[in-house]
């Protein structure tokens, strides 16, 4: 089981921010209800892939602790808006909302653990970019088999009229890890 103080370590090591800003996250999401609220006494709570997908949200970001929960609420609910590759593919099929997806994805890659780390010209060959843009919410999830890329788009399908642009990114080295310390004890 994956306790909070290991997510919180593991959130901060594989995406390169302070243990210390994931912990004050950390606390700020529990606060508001999107962290798994920690038993009292002896016993830890074990953390869910919606706990690490809400926690990944907000610090990827890199924004003042503070904001970690108003930027959970705006990603983690974006609704996906369509596939860009392919209308062969649902545009909900890894989730009906971002922070869905991205939990579904914590669970899947590593199950396929072999093919996510193997070489891009390797039979069977995966890899996953999770895209953030701001401020005005979007984010897209591109999952690649085999040279084929299928991105699937959450939020509104073009950038609003502000002139600044933000984008964070991570692939599914955050992805698998943490999925993989929660899959562990499941």
């Amino acid at each position: 089981m994956v306790s909070q103080k290991q997510l919180i370590e593991l959130v901060a090591e594989t995406m390169g921010a302070p243990v210390e800003t994931v912990t004050v996250i950390d606390r700020y999401l529990a606060e508001a209800g999107f962290r798994t609220r920690a038993l009292r006494g002896r016993g830890s709570t074990p953390m869910t892939y919606q706990d690490a997908a809400n926690m990944i949200i907000a610090t990827a970001w890199d924004a003042n602790p503070k904001d970690a929960v108003s930027i959970v609420k705006a990603y983690r609910g974006l609704p996906p808006n369509r596939v860009a590759e392919t209308a062969h593919i649902a545009k909900d099929a890894l989730g009906s909302t971002f922070g869905e997806a991205l939990a579904n994805m914590l669970e899947s890659v590593p199950k396929d653990r072999i093919s996510f780390s193997s070489h891009e010209d390797a039979p069977g060959h995966l890899s996953l970019r999770v895209k953030m843009f701001g401020p005005e919410p979007r984010a897209t999830i591109t999952l690649v088999k085999v040279g084929r890329a299928n991105t699937f788009e959450f939020g509104p399908t073009a950038p609003g009229a502000t002139d600044l642009r933000r984008t964070v990114e991570f692939s599914q080295i955050t992805v698998g890890f943490v999925g993989e310390a929660i899959a562990e004890d499941l």
